[in-house]
């Protein structure tokens, strides 16, 4: 069975870890509200529970191996847990139900990146933190 996934970091596309989700279907940018999103590693960042909070992202339609895969790199249950939210799609304004791995870290509240930042970049690890 066919899930939808909501990605906001490196599995976007043009990014690191983008080759995980390639064979998935591309429906569209999308947003999800109720979840900040964080700085946490220059490579990655995390996304946590937030009510008044939204975040940029991508949404794919992945099989169930790419799922259990995509488990697997994100660490579900210790760095990352996997949970149902809404996105609504940009470009067609549909609302679809989607996973988002959530960060399960702490947090720097200084390492925010707001909205008007978004979608997320990766940084140079040597470079200035933003």
């Amino acid at each position: 069975m066919n899930s939808y996934v909501f990605v906001y970091g490196s599995l976007m596309r043009g990014r690191s870890n983008h080759d995980i989700i390639k064979d998935g279907y591309f429906l569209g940018r999308a947003v999800v509200q109720g979840v900040g999103l964080y700085d946490v590693t220059p490579y990655y960042p995390g996304a946590v529970r937030e009510r008044d909070k939204m975040v940029r992202g991508e949404v794919y339609e992945v099989d169930a191996a790419t799922l259990k895969t995509l488990d697997w790199v994100e660490v579900n249950g210790n760095l990352y847990r996997r949970e149902i939210f809404n996105a609504y799609l940009q470009e067609r304004g549909d609302k679809v139900e989607v996973w988002v791995y959530l960060w399960l870290q702490e947090i720097d509240p200084k390492k925010e990146v707001p909205l008007e930042a978004q979608p997320w970049q990766e940084r140079d690890p040597g470079g200035e933190e933003g």
